[in-house]
């Protein structure tokens, strides 16, 4: 502001009053720059300022207009009962204390009453205002707030309050975010038809830090519209791009310059998915891409679509902005892609509809809904994004290891903890129906088979403890049984050596004690009788040496025959042949057939038979030469001994023959048949024959 003092000559006086009422003068007019007086609110210093700039909007209706000069913008209330109202484009003067409204720095008359400030019109030579700018990201960031701006977008949606004279809402969408502008002004319906969907230019006041019900929470800013020639339709320049060839979709293309509407791509394609006012995902003849649009057509899947966006790169996946639809014709519904084993870039492009089959992996996520991962037949992993329409009582039935099947769109996930996994894909249902169970997890769960594992575990241990104590119990069983067996046997053998000595030993030697008295009797009765009792005495004599033979090698060997009669004659034989003598006889053993199976006592009793007729034959005929022979048959068993010796009328009694009894009472013991054929001069030869069924018989009973 220019600043009048009159000029005063001659005078050091009237020259220093002139200053200092200069001095007071601007202290009291001095003006705070918007910058200043926002960088002032924010430090908690004195709010009450004073800020000169144009006027960019004004609406009584509203009660908020907005003051701008070099250095930023700032809202105030116009509502004063100065007239005429300051409107858009005049310079003003506003007084008054900074607060805060509605999220909204504002010049006020006080903190606590509000109020409308001082305002006073200046006549000024300040230039115009020039709109700047501004992405919405960017303005967000930078807090911008009450600066006129330049803003490009497309119309979606205009509300028409009832109440006369109330600013008319437009929703409009820009590449970078969503705005409302308030429209001081009224139009026909008609008009405001051919304003839908249509890219349109504003230069308007830019508010970001708005609160409801100022801004919307779902808005990104509000535009104040300061009147009709700030509003320029640009419908011919989207015609424009819809007269294009369909655009190639590829990675490589850059992003446009959004303030020009000749940059837009045009794309051509079928719809594979959509969701009202946020996106739809087309197909076309070089991939598949997802349009982020707030159109309030709704589009199904098999629509033809022609599509005016700006394309964006972001990471590398293609995506379009702001797109402006228009419907061609309706074909089928596209068909997904099959997902065999995993994912192949060469097949499958991101934002392209897919169906994989593949097993649940639930992830529990503390206060949120679970993250529900699908493991294809390859190993490779998706994340399942359907957390926006799952249910509770669907998130409860999700089990590990259910095959399931799911039909989406193909992305990529942003969580990095998901790609630290080896995760690099999602899909994304349309709707529930795209989610099938195909069949639930199989019984055996990892926690069922541990569970399993331990059972089987202890059972083993069980089983090897049980199998050791039993092993450890048997063979004290069996020490305990074979001690108990060898005394029984022991306790057997004695009472069979006393039993032997008693019917062959001690009579043959009471016998021979006999002829002895007899003897001593016939020396001086009958002397002519000596010889023949001191033949039969040393008879008795050597056959009680024999027996006493017979009971020592039956102590020394292992069984006495009653396990092997057949291997225990043998041994015997074979003794017997190796005695020391003059020139030893010749004993040969023969086994025929197989040996019938018989109990202890009968194979003593055929041991002992035998053992009597080769001494008899050694001892009494002479003999050189000895065969035996064992033979086995399925109705009997026979024994033979037969020599070459002088032999003997068995039908008469012999002096010194006193074994034969014992082998006849034998015989008769075990139920055998025994028979003697002796020719004179021509040997002697003794058969046992033995029924092996009555024996049989006899060891069954």
């Amino acid at each position: 502001m220019a600043l009048y003092a009159p000029s005063m000559k001659n005078s050091s006086l009237a020259l220093s009053a002139l200053m200092a009422f200069s001095a007071t003068l601007w202290a009291e007019t001095a003006h705070d720059s918007i910058a200043d007086a926002r960088a002032r609110l924010a430090r908690g210093e004195n709010a009450r300022v004073c800020v000169s700039g144009r006027v960019t909007f004004s609406n009584m209706r509203l009660g908020i207009a907005f003051v701008q000069d070099d250095t930023g913008g700032i809202a105030y209330d116009p509502r004063t009962s100065q007239k005429p109202f300051p409107i858009a484009g005049d310079v003003v003067e506003v007084s008054g204390v900074l607060t805060r409204r509605q999220g909204m720095v504002m010049i006020l008359r006080d903190k606590e009453l509000f109020g409308p400030p001082k305002v006073d019109r200046q006549e000024s030579s300040l230039m115009r205002v020039r709109p700047v700018t501004f992405e919405l990201e960017s303005a967000a960031e930078m807090r911008i707030d009450g600066l006129l701006t330049q803003t490009t977008g497309v119309v979606r949606r205009v509300i028409v309050p009832k109440v006369d004279n109330v600013p008319m809402i437009a929703e409009v969408s820009t590449p970078s975010g969503y705005v409302l502008a308030r429209l001081p002004w009224r139009v026909a319906q008609a008009e405001i038809d051919t304003w839908i969907n249509s890219p349109v230019l504003i230069n308007a006041v830019l508010v970001c830090q708005g609160q409801p019900p100022l801004l919307p929470r779902d808005a990104d800013a509000m535009l104040f519209v300061p009147g009709k020639g700030a509003w320029t339709l640009q419908t011919p320049a989207l015609e424009e791009v819809f007269q294009r060839p369909p655009a190639t979709l590829s990675p490589e293309l850059m992003v446009a310059n959004r303030s020009t509407q000749d940059k837009r791509l045009h794309i051509l394609g079928i719809v594979t998915s959509s969701r009202p006012r946020q996106w739809i995902t087309l197909r076309t003849s070089t991939g598949s891409v997802q349009v982020m649009t707030r159109q309030a057509d709704t589009f199904e899947p098999g629509d033809i679509l022609s599509v005016a966006c700006w394309p964006q790169n972001n990471g590398g996946r293609l995506v379009m902005l702001d797109g402006v639809c228009r419907k061609h014709s309706r074909a089928t519904a596209p068909e997904p892609l099959e997902v065999v084993s995993s994912f192949m870039p060469a097949l499958y492009h991101p934002m392209d509809l897919v169906k994989a089959t593949g097993t649940i992996k639930v992830q529990q996520i503390s206060g949120g809904a679970p993250r529900v991962m699908l493991r294809l037949p390859g190993g490779e992993t998706c994340l399942v994004q359907w957390a926006t329409f799952l249910t509770s009582k669907q998130s409860d039935e999700l089990i590990d290891g259910s095959t399931m099947s799911v039909t989406g769109i193909l992305s990529a996930p942003r969580d990095p903890a998901l790609q630290e996994y080896g995760t690099i894909h999602a899909i994304q249902p349309r709707s529930v129906a795209d989610v099938k169970l195909i069949k639930g997890p199989s019984w055996w769960t990892t926690s069922r088979l541990k569970g399993a594992m331990a059972w089987m575990s202890l059972l083993a241990f069980l089983g090897i403890s049980t199998t050791l104590v039993s092993r450890w119990q048997v063979r004290r069983q069996r020490k305990l049984i074979r001690s108990i067996e060898a005394r029984t046997i022991a306790e057997e053998e004695r009472k069979r050596i006393s039993r032997d000595f008693h019917d062959s030993l001690q009579q043959q030697l009471a016998s021979a004690a006999l002829h002895l008295e007899t003897l001593k009797g016939a020396v001086e009765a009958a002397p002519d009788m000596m010889p023949s009792l001191i033949d039969d005495t040393a008879a008795m004599i050597r056959h009680c040496q024999i027996e006493a033979r017979h009971c020592i090698w039956d102590l020394r060997s292992e069984g006495g025959g009653r396990e092997n009669l057949a291997e225990t004659l043998k041994e015997w034989l074979h003794m017997r042949a190796s005695q020391p003598g003059k020139g030893g006889p010749d004993l040969y053993f023969e086994q025929r057939g197989e040996m019938p199976p018989l109990d202890e006592d009968t194979c003593f009793q055929i041991l002992r038979i035998a053992q009597e007729a080769v001494n008899n034959a050694l001892a009494h005929a002479n003999a050189r030469r000895v065969t035996v022979i064992l033979e086995g048959a399925p109705e009997r068993f026979s024994l033979l001994v037969e020599d070459d010796g002088k032999g003997f009328d068995a039908t008469q009694s012999h002096r010194g023959r006193f074994g034969l009894n014992g082998q006849r009472e034998r015989a008769h013991k075990i139920g055998a048949q025994l028979h003697f054929t002796s020719p004179p001069d021509k040997g002697t030869r003794m058969i046992l024959c033995l029924p092996t069924q009555k024996t049989n018989h006899a060891l069954i009973t």
